[in-house]
């Protein structure tokens, strides 16, 4: 009986053992497929015709859907599927054009589309500028292109840094191939004048970088009030049409060695549009384009100034597309106190009719 006893205890043990161990293996958490709107949408390695799109990646969802289009219009989405990555590259992008793109999950259905994240194709380059421009400024820039384009002539004061690119009356205009173009650049001095370098460069490539391939003045430093050079544009260079364009800097320096990305001591920075024709000059319709609306100062540091724009309420982008303010415009003023120093996007709304101008936070 004893013998029995302990038999039964035994197998009683092992049933409960087997179960427990079973219980514990069905208790474990399912894996699932999140529907949720992918989170930490954003932009990055924006150019005139790609950007490329990421979010956070979630182990348990690796498929997404991406869609894209023009912002501002009704036009059908363009979609890109992908799998097991958490980034894709969006490509043949119109040039100078704001788009709109989200994100969605795959499961079984397609979950829920992330925000709409907006924007541009616009060249952003690197921040330059002078620590202090008292010393020595530009006073002069001229441009003068061959095969009867127009010159440009920019005659300016004091600044470490400005950015003529949203000014329709210092727009360069180039044609794709054309040889024999001059710049020249006159130098002012506060004192007596110094031993102070000159350089130049156009972003012939379009790729948002200023190489040393495309530097088309340099002069070391001497105390010559003006310096200029002769160039040619290149055959392959990138064609802006009249669109949008490509930057030309302009750095006059203590030192020839001073960065084209960056400060430096005593000198000052300029910035100029180009544009890159393969005929002809600017349609009659792209200056009129330009002068709807310009922002001043520009870079800013408080206060930006809108002139020639209707409509009282205003969105800004950073570079990645994020909405980082909104509100409404007082006296064509907007404050940018809040703003952490950078390049933005400001729009501007007024019946349907939608302007979108780029400036930079000092």
């Amino acid at each position: 009986m004893t013998k029995n006893l302990f038999y039964l205890f035994f197998c009683l043990l092992g049933i409960t053992s087997y179960q427990s161990k079973d219980l514990k293996v069905n208790n474990l958490k399912p894996v699932f497929c999140d529907t949720n709107a992918p989170t930490n949408v954003g932009m990055s390695n924006i150019t005139l015709t790609s950007a490329v799109v990421s979010w956070n990646y979630d182990v348990n969802t690796p498929n997404y859907v991406v869609r894209f289009r023009p912002q501002g219009i009704s036009a059908a989405w363009s979609t890109v599927a992908v799998s097991n990555i958490s980034s894709v590259s969006l490509t043949g992008l119109t040039p100078c054009n704001s788009y709109e793109v989200q994100v969605a999950k795959i499961c079984t259905v397609q979950g829920t589309w992330s925000e709409i994240i907006v924007f541009s194709t616009y060249l952003n380059y690197c921040a330059s500028a002078s620590v202090d421009s008292g010393v020595a400024h530009i006073s002069n820039v001229t441009m003068t292109p061959s095969g009867g384009l127009p010159q440009m002539v920019s005659n300016s004061g004091t600044s470490n840094y400005t950015d003529y690119r949203p000014d329709p009356s210092r727009k360069v205009q180039l044609l794709v191939g054309s040889t024999g173009n001059s710049i020249s650049v006159t130098k002012t001095w506060s004192g007596t004048p110094g031993a102070v370098s000159v350089r130049a460069w156009i972003d012939f490539n379009g790729d948002g970088i200023f190489q040393a391939s495309e530097m088309m003045l340099s002069s070391n430093s001497n105390s010559l009030s003006t310096v200029a050079s002769m160039f040619n544009v290149p055959v392959s260079a990138f064609q802006t049409g009249q669109n949008c364009g490509v930057a030309m800097r302009v750095i006059i320096s203590e030192t020839y060695t001073s960065p084209v990305c960056g400060t430096f001591t005593y000198g000052e920075v300029e910035d100029y549009g180009v544009y890159l024709l393969t005929s002809g000059n600017l349609a009659v319709n792209e200056a009129n384009k330009n002068k709807e609306g310009i922002l001043y100062p520009n870079p800013a540091s408080d206060v930006l100034n809108i002139s020639g724009i209707l409509g009282n309420e205003f969105e800004i982008y950073n570079t990645a597309g994020q909405k980082v303010s909104e509100g409404k415009i007082s006296e064509n003023k907007v404050s940018l106190h809040h703003l952490e120093k950078g390049v933005y996007f400001i729009q501007i709304k007024d019946r349907g009719n939608t302007t979108r101008l780029k400036f930079i936070k000092q």
